[in-house]
């Protein structure tokens, strides 16, 4: 596992046009070999419903617990994903 594991999470505007797409938050998954080059990257959209919020901050946080990169973009404050929230400012 990578030591300096990096979260970044980012709040956007909602526009009208997002309300339609029922999104909670993006989130793109960047993992690296061993010499730290990057390996690969992945990007997960999270409905915006009980299965997606429960979904999203379980592979957030099991992400970061494999040392694997996470940024996420969401409508919501931080505060919004209580168990996440803590997992990230412990």
């Amino acid at each position: 596992m990578r030591d300096n594991v990096q979260f970044t999470y980012c709040k956007t505007l909602m526009t009208a046009d997002c309300i339609t797409y029922e999104r909670l938050a993006l989130a793109r998954y960047t993992s690296y070999d061993p010499e730290n080059r990057v390996l690969a990257v992945e990007q997960v959209t999270y409905r915006d419903d009980a299965d997606g919020h429960t979904e999203f901050q379980c592979q957030v946080t099991a992400a970061l617990n494999f040392g694997i990169d996470v940024a996420v973009m969401s409508f919501y404050d931080l505060d919004h994903f209580p168990f996440l929230e803590h997992i990230v400012t412990k």
